[in-house]
């Protein structure tokens, strides 16, 4: 079956503009592809009349200004951490998201017509889905195939039968189109699984908006905002059972996927919360969130997994991001899925083919957007025609999961001739052949220029009434111009914000928009699941354990590079022991019989500190932290993402391998400001709710037990600590100046215990810290408190009181002649009882099984 039909309106004419003089024209040597759609150029070269007012605003702002302006909207992607890739990756594959310059610009009457072809196309394919996942009257009438249809491995009988909340088997649709060289857009590609790119568009608006904010309002570019609107009045609008104020989530893959910053974008933009397989369970066939404060229900849940990955109970598959039984309670209306289960049947490319005839059969309609000519093998005329033009058409797998699908279209097409049609005639139903479209070109900025590339964009719809409301644009990817790929869709190498622009001003519109309807005050939220406040308690600990590594490595080096240095033997030995229980060095450079014959640790030091291998080295504690901190990425305001980012990207060992004490010593002071910065956003940014609470256990709780770890190390099983190591242990602690404010310059070993251990006053102590979790503990989320205290409370209250007891005098004049027992004791207590406190805190409050009895009445209700 072939899929081609003419399309009825192409790109508005323009006459040939000229650029006026007196600026210098950015797009002077530009020059488009012979035999290929330029969205800039005229054949006769030149300037369409869209571009015309955007490159006259252009020039006479200036190459210069440009750049510089695009350099720092660069420099805003990378604080932002914005990638196609998984978070933290400590082999550095984390792919940065390449966005060009350049919008691509689009008439608004010819988006008019696009919109108008991509509501058809998206109502014809929900009308299949119902039909296919239902009476199957397609296959009844003879309209498709009944192979089609049943030798699809994405056609489960699990996903048959199911009416989805509303009866919308597509609330949520994308297409990926290209432009024919005559000018006309077609569909390449349809996307019905669980479309993605969306915020991805968005963030592109937001960086290429700021960068040019006059000449964005200037050229009337159609707002994405009012689309974002529509999309959560929709989602809202499927909850079951007409939940109020529904319980909405991004259902994630989790951090390792390539879209997870996406995910996350978007829960914050939208206010959804971002959660994973883990995070949900399932209760009497309906779908709950693992929160602190038990069990909430979920009603509407915006899934990002293929339907096969999402129930291992009705799947069988090997993916470990579902949830166990999610498809009967879908099934059953107690939770919504968008994209409901079974939607990416109609991806597949073989679906292209029969479009035309669906159309047809539905609407009594031809598409108004045509589909890119294609040719499903599973038929006999079609399958002699795919034979006989192997080389003229590009030949792909049909039936495909969103994806998947890439290399083996890609070898598929590399085949040698006879090989192919030998394999194609083997199973013809397992392949499709498409028609070679040479896409458009499009203006991209490389280097100060004006380069080309080839564009595919990916445009938006979301079910609105009885048709569907289209994004503005959408996402533009461009891929490289001097070397085509022979797929239909070549792999993407940058991205493009795309402009429609309007012949009248457009109305402002915002997401936060005010409301009549009244709210309930509310001072704390309930749904912060289980595994982000274990993540964050995780995170609290590591940026602790990062600044003490800092701390404790700096004191080392200034000591390594001073005036007074005399190599690492003159090095009180309780400082090395310090740094290998972090596991910064290796613990035979802390033995006094060993240590003169290593090799010199200054020159071992630098490699030892970047190496990521080594666990306890200062950037293999950074890597941690960083791919932690991306777990919560949508918990984490923006600015301490964006010193997270700074920390991760700047903290690195230099290309050249050239780096001497000095050099370390400065980029360890910058660390340690930076993790600083964090830790002041933490206390003053933010609101005091569980995620501050495990933010803040966590890094009381590491501080405590890194300060225990540096005084045992310093003063157990050692000889009188000297001056040195008194001085130490204080600018360790950062508590210098307050020593020598009270103390004036005399060093004494009770004055420094005291200041470090029992000293509930210096935010350094660990007096202090076992006060904060003292305090904290009292706020952590529970109503049914048993009489008398919990294990983790009785544990903070018995180290409180061991630190509140201690004779300082005593333990240190029993010291000083030689009796350590009473201090090391107390440490190694101290130490015991710090780490039990995390086992019993996570027992407490990071495993669920039960409801919460703070869900809404409705919910009670139903219960």
């Amino acid at each position: 079956m072939q899929s081609q039909q003419q399309s009825t309106a192409g790109p508005p004419t323009s006459p040939s503009v000229v650029t006026p003089t007196g600026a210098a024209d950015l797009f002077a040597g530009y020059q488009a592809e012979a035999g290929r759609y330029d969205e800039l150029s005229l054949a006769d070269g030149g300037r369409r009349a869209t571009w015309d007012k955007f490159c006259q605003l252009l020039n006479t702002m200036g190459g210069s200004e440009f750049s510089r302006r695009w350099e720092h909207s660069q420099h805003l992607i990378y604080e932002n951490g914005v990638s196609y890739s998984a978070y933290g990756d400590p082999e550095d594959n984390a792919r940065p998201w390449d966005l060009d310059a350049l919008p691509m610009l689009i008439d608004e009457a010819e988006w008019k017509h696009v919109s108008a072809g991509l509501a058809q196309r998206a109502q014809v394919l929900q009308l299949a889905l119902a039909d296919l996942l239902g009476p199957q009257r397609l296959i009844k009438d003879g309209v498709l195939p009944a192979d089609l249809l049943f030798g699809h491995p994405g056609f489960r009988l699990p996903v048959h039968g199911q009416t989805p909340p509303g009866g919308s088997f597509l609330p949520f649709y994308a297409a990926d189109l290209g432009r024919s060289p005559d000018g006309r857009w077609w569909v390449l590609a349809d996307r019905t699984e669980a479309p993605s790119g969306m915020g991805f568009a968005l963030e592109n608006r937001v960086v290429i908006s700021r960068m040019l904010p006059d000449i964005f309002r200037n050229l009337n570019v159609h707002r994405l905002a009012p689309f974002f609107i529509q999309f959560k009045e929709k989602v809202q609008e499927l909850a079951p059972h007409g939940q109020e104020n529904p319980r909405i989530a991004i259902y994630t893959r989790g951090p390792k996927h390539e879209n997870y910053f996406e995910d996350a974008y978007l829960a914050r933009y939208l206010g959804y919360n971002l959660v994973e397989g883990d995070d949900l369970a399932i209760r009497e066939n309906r779908v709950w969130l693992k929160t602190l404060d038990g069990l909430l229900p979920i009603h509407v849940l915006v899934r990002r997994p293929n339907s096969e990955a999402c129930d291992p109970l009705e799947f069988s598959d090997d993916s470990t991001l579902g949830v166990a039984g999610l498809l009967n309670s879908s099934r059953d209306a107690e939770v919504s899925v968008v994209n409901p289960m079974g939607s990416g049947l109609v991806e597949s490319p073989a679906f292209m083919a029969f479009l035309p005839r669906l159309c047809k059969f539905f609407l009594n309609q031809d598409p108004i957007l045509p589909g890119v000519a294609t040719w499903w093998c599973g038929e006999a005329q079609s399958l002699e025609r795919v034979l006989s033009n192997t080389q003229q058409l590009v030949v792909s797998t049909a039936y495909r999961s969103r994806g998947t699908g890439y290399d083996k279209d890609k070898e598929l097409n590399s085949m040698e001739p006879d090989k192919l049609v030998e394999l194609i005639r083997a199973n013809p139903s397992s392949y499709v052949a498409q028609e070679r479209l040479k896409l458009s070109t499009v203006p991209t900025w490389e280097q100060g220029a004006a380069g080309t590339a080839h564009l595919v964009l990916r445009s938006f719809a979301v079910a609105a009434g009885d048709s569907y409301s289209v994004l503005p644009g959408g996402l533009a990817r461009t891929s490289d111009a001097a070397s085509p790929s022979p797929l239909a869709i070549p792999a993407s190498k940058g991205s493009k914000d795309a402009w429609v622009l309007s012949a009248e001003p457009v109305e402002h519109v915002t997401l936060l928009s005010t409301t009549e309807e009244a709210v309930e005050l509310r001072r704390t939220a309930t749904d912060l699941p289980s595994r982000v406040a274990d993540n964050i308690f995780w995170l609290g600990r590591q940026i602790e354990r990062a600044d003490a590594s800092a701390r404790q490595l700096r004191t080392f080096v200034l000591r390594l590079t001073s005036e007074m240095a005399s190599g690492p033997s003159a090095i009180p030995t309780g400082l090395l022991r310090a740094l290998a229980s972090q596991g910064q060095i290796e613990p035979d450079f802390a033995l006094d019989d060993i240590r003169p014959q290593m090799p010199k640790l200054e020159q071992a030091l630098p490699s030892l500190v970047f190496d990521r291998t080594q666990v306890g080295s200062i950037r293999s504690v950074l890597d941690n932290m960083f791919r932690t901190a991306s777990l919560v990425r949508d918990r984490i305001s923006t600015d301490s993402w964006r010193v997270l980012v700074r920390i991760d990207q700047t903290f690195r060992m230099p290309q050249d391998g050239m780096l001497d004490l000095t050099d370390l010593l400065s980029m360890l002071n910058r660390l340690v400001v930076q993790l600083a910065a964090i830790e002041g956003m933490c206390v003053e940014s933010m609101t005091r709710s569980h995620v501050f609470r495990f933010l803040e256990l966590g890094r009381r709780m590491e501080r405590a037990l890194q300060s225990v770890g540096l005084l045992q190390s310093c003063l157990i099983d050692s000889p009188l600590p000297s001056s040195e190591v008194l001085e130490a242990l204080l600018e360790i602690a950062d508590s210098v100046m307050t020593y020598r404010s009270r103390y004036r310059a005399s060093l004494q070993l009770p004055a420094v215990v005291d200041l470090l251990l029992t000293d509930e006053s210096n935010p350094r102590s660990i007096a202090y810290q076992l006060g904060t979790l003292e305090r904290v503990s009292q706020q952590l989320p529970g109503e049914d408190y048993p009489a008398g205290y919990l294990p983790h409370e009785r544990l903070i209250l018995s180290m409180v009181h061991a630190v509140r007891m201690v004779d300082v005098m005593g333990v240190c004049e029993a010291y000083s002649v030689g009796e350590q027992q009473r201090l090391a004791e107390l440490l190694d207590s101290l130490d015991r009882d710090l780490k039990h406190l995390s086992r019993e805190i996570s027992l407490r409050y990071l495993v669920h099984a039960g409801p919460s009895r703070r869900m809404s009445t409705t919910d009670a209700k139903r219960t």
